[in-house]
């Protein structure tokens, strides 16, 4: 089996398949796991399987995860509401150091093998049916055979187009921009868990701390955010008063040419159908999410884990792993991305409010979620999904 994308998605699955003896090739474009921003809170709805696996608490034993976490939300700088889904607490992971633990996991198996630097470019089909990637790697294009393919690199996947799905998207009022300080100095200045902070007519800030004592900051606002990311004494301006009191004199201080930092344009959208024969789409490559409520990282893990049930049903089953399967794999996951896509956006046309109204509208929301008894489901998931073949850690040779 060939995966397409080293990220959390890809390598949960890698890990799932490879534990239980099926042969996988990772393909990855990056030459490693240090990239780009990403979501890092896992929430309850992943946490139990990565608990039930051994995972968590290596991560925790690595340094990489945070337990313990809780996800809370704002209107101003003070004023607390319910947040939707319901109070939770879940674990900061670093995804470098998650996707590390995996990666050397599967490694113990002389049937798995990762690629770095390979670029998926295109599908090679025969009779309608994926059998092959034209691929590039250090500049040379090669090609890569498999009986099966599963793309898991995100967004930015150019297979979707390639095989001719059809996309549906929903406009989304908002883009990101994402802030990294290394906090190292004054550990004890972090923010103790993820704070969402609304000011209404679309500002956010979220605030969170992540592993090696570093504050992740994440600024939405009308505008171009893209441009604003250059202009640090305009980004300064506006980003300092959405900073919360005790931590904006030391944002204040560490905000220069130098930080690290980058743009995201928000989008939610999904494809029409999972797959083609031969080729399944995965995590936000299959659906793709918006940053709020940090939902992408846990769809992913979900998805990888109904994913691997179905597929190693049909292989103990003797069964042949063709479009039955992916539409099982579909069926099962689809509901629940939409369900919480449909939420996204809700709440991005809520904080477009001016903030007297979004002050009113989240409360409101929140006495609906208690009455009737809804509130703790967005952190839970929508939709049961078991771990059915599930290798715990102390188990690999």
């Amino acid at each position: 089996m060939v995966i397409i994308g080293a990220g959390p998605a890809g390598m949960m699955l890698a890990y799932q398949l490879v534990s239980n003896g099926v042969p996988v090739r990772v393909l990855e474009r990056h030459p490693d796991f240090e990239r780009e921003f990403r979501g890092e809170l896992i929430q309850p709805a992943a946490l139990g399987p990565l608990e039930a696996l051994g995972l968590l608490p290596l991560l925790v034993e690595r340094g990489v995860a945070l337990p313990n976490i809780e996800r809370r939300l704002f209107v101003g700088e003070r004023r607390r509401v319910m947040v939707p889904g319901g109070q939770e607490r879940g674990s900061l992971i670093s995804q470098a150091g998650f996707l590390q633990v995996l990666h050397e996991l599967c490694g113990r198996h002389p049937h798995y093998r990762l690629d770095f630097g390979t670029t998926a470019l295109r599908t090679v089909r025969e009779n309608g049916r994926v059998v092959a990637l034209e691929t590039r790697h250090e500049g040379a294009e090669g090609r890569v055979e498999g009986e099966l393919f599963v793309d898991c690199s995100g967004r930015n996947s150019g297979l979707r187009k390639d095989v001719g799905l059809q996309v549906e998207s929903t406009q989304v009022p908002a883009d990101v921009v994402w802030l990294r300080f290394d906090f190292s100095d004054q550990p004890q200045a972090l923010p103790e868990g993820v704070d969402v902070h609304m000011f209404g007519k679309g500002v956010v800030t979220v605030l969170f701390p992540t592993t090696r004592s570093r504050l992740q900051v994440a600024y939405s606002a009308p505008g171009d955010l893209g441009g604003l990311r250059k202009n640090i004494p305009e980004l300064r301006r506006q980003l300092l008063p959405t900073i919360p009191a005790r931590l904006r004199p030391h944002v204040e201080a560490k905000l220069d040419e130098r930080t690290e930092s980058q743009f995201l344009r928000v989008i939610v959208d999904r494809l029409e159908r999972w797959f083609v024969p031969g080729l399944l789409f995965l995590g936000d490559a299959a659906h793709t999410m918006s940053p709020s409520g940090g939902q992408g990282l846990n769809l992913a893990l979900r998805d990888s884990f109904a994913a691997a049930n179905h597929l190693l049903d049909a292989i103990r089953g003797g069964q042949p792993l063709d479009e039955a399967v992916f539409q099982k794999i579909e069926a099962e996951r689809r509901p629940e991305a939409e369900r919480i896509q449909a939420m996204q956006t809700r709440v991005h046309r809520m904080v477009m409010a001016p903030m007297f109204v979004e002050h009113l509208m989240f409360t409101v929301l929140g006495l609906v979620l208690r009455l009737s008894k809804k509130a703790s489901q967005g952190g839970q998931g929508f939709a049961p999904v078991e771990v059915r073949y599930g290798v715990p850690v102390s188990r690999l040779p």
